[in-house]
Order: C-alpha cells, then sequence, then structure tokens
C-alpha cells in the first residue's frame, strides 16, 4: 500500500479569512487533521480558526498534546512514540494534516513534526500561512523594513544579551511571543529611546487583538513587538 502524505498547514495569525486558499483545499482533502492542544481537555486555536474557513467534517480529528516548553523536549517526545497515530495512519495510506496558528516555517511545532516524519522516509508538504508579524503590520498600515534596512526576529525567550545584540545590529526587530518577558523588554526600550517606535500585536485576528503603544496588561502568550530602528 502507497504510503499518505504528511502537511504541515499553515493557518494565519487568528483571522480565518487570512487563511490561504491552498490551506482550505489541502484541509478539506485530509483523512486526518491534526489539532494540537497544550493541556489535556484543552481547546485547538488553530483548529477552530481552520473550522471556520474551512469544511472539516471529511477528516477525523486527532489531538496531539504539545505543552509549552522548550522546543528540544518536543523533539525527545516526538521520538519516542508520540507520533505513532500519525505514522500508522500514513502507513494506511492516509492523508494528514496538521493545522498550526500563523506559518509553519516560523517558530512553529508543526515544523519539528514534519522534519522528524522526513527523517523517518515519509513524503511530506508545506503549505504556508500568514504569520502574526505580517498580518499585524498591514493591520497597523507598518513597513516591517523599506529599501536597504534589515529585519530579524526573535522568540520571546530570548536572554536580554540577545535582544541588546540583535538591536545593535538590526534596523528593525520582531520579538515574537513577547508577553511574559515584557517587564523587562519595555524599561530596555525605553532606555534606548525606542518605546515610542514599538507597536505592540496582541491576540491578532481574535476578538481580543489590540495593536498599539507597548503596554504590560493584560498578559497575551501572542504578544508580539514590532520594533523599528531604522524610521527612528
Amino acid at each position: 500500500m502507497e504510503q499518505g502524505i504528511f502537511y504541515a498547514v499553515g493557518v494565519g495569525a487568528g483571522d480565518p479569512m487570512d487563511m490561504t486558499l491552498r490551506a482550505k483545499q489541502v484541509l478539506e482533502q485530509a483523512d486526518v487533521i491534526i489539532a494540537p492542544i497544550t493541556k489535556p481537555g484543552g481547546t485547538s486555536a488553530a483548529y477552530a480558526i481552520a473550522a471556520q474557513a474551512a469544511d472539516l467534517s471529511r477528516g477525523e480529528k486527532l489531538e496531539l498534546l504539545f505543552p509549552m516548553k522548550a522546543h528540544a523536549d518536543y523533539r525527545e517526545r516526538l521520538r519516542n512514540g508520540m507520533l505513532l497515530p500519525v505514522t500508522s495512519a500514513l502507513d494506511a495510506g492516509k492523508q494528514v494534516a496538521m493545522v498550526t496558528l500563523g506559518d509553519v516555517s516560523v517558530y512553529s511545532t508543526a515544523s519539528y513534526v514534519r522534519q522528524l516524519l522526513a527523517e523517518q522516509g515519509y513524503t511530506v508538504q508545506v503549505v504556508a500561512g500568514v504569520p502574526s508579524f505580517c498580518s499585524g503590520a498591514a493591520k497597523a498600515q507598518q513597513s516591517l523594513c523599506e529599501n536597504g534596512e534589515s529585519l530579524e526576529i526573535l522568540p520571546g525567550v530570548a536572554s536580554r544579551e540577545a535582544v541588546e545584540q540583535a538591536l545593535s545590529r538590526a534596523d528593525n526587530l520582531v520579538i515574537m511571543k513577547a508577553g511574559k518577558a515584557l517587564p523587562w523588554l519595555l524599561p530596555l526600550l525605553e532606555a534606548q529611546g525606542l518605546l515610542e517606535h514599538t507597536t505592540m500585536l496582541r491576540d491578532v485576528g481574535m476578538a481580543s487583538e489590540y495593536i498599539g503603544r507597548p503596554e504590560l496588561e493584560p498578559y497575551s502568550y501572542f504578544t508580539t513587538l514590532l520594533i523599528r530602528r531604522g524610521g527612528k
């Protein structure tokens, strides 16, 4: 029997209208749809977004637990049998799609799943999605980089030293999932005269969306900072 194909599908930042036609087509034709959850009994934000833009009734919903921990833990857990239901479906010739927020290539758990399955010889494909910082920049009508400016992207778990180094070399900086780092990030940006050149994106595309000047509260895991040094 011919093996199935694994699709890593980016569904965009939060607004189902931003999901691509390619993503819609792949999800509606999938036999199994992996819905990542962060805790037992939780809901999958990516699956909920996709369900508003595509008919997911054809595919079997398969929930996999991905706690918000270091990605190195994911690799180990994936190698220790976590993907057995996925490989079993692929071996049975089923088409399997995993939904993920934003884009698969930007700090995505689905990227690790894709890598491991590819290493095991499975056929994999990636469906691009709209990253939150691109969606938010569009809503803020703000350029991420212009002319010869450079753009650097860091995760919110980056150290203070890493952020300071990035600020010293990049014209513009994106810091994703920055919520927990805001208590030290905002004073750092203020000290460098960059706070007024920083836009906060919180829960882009969701009901609680906020786009504007940086603020500490309310807290959200989905917080991104756009820092324009080049536009100073």
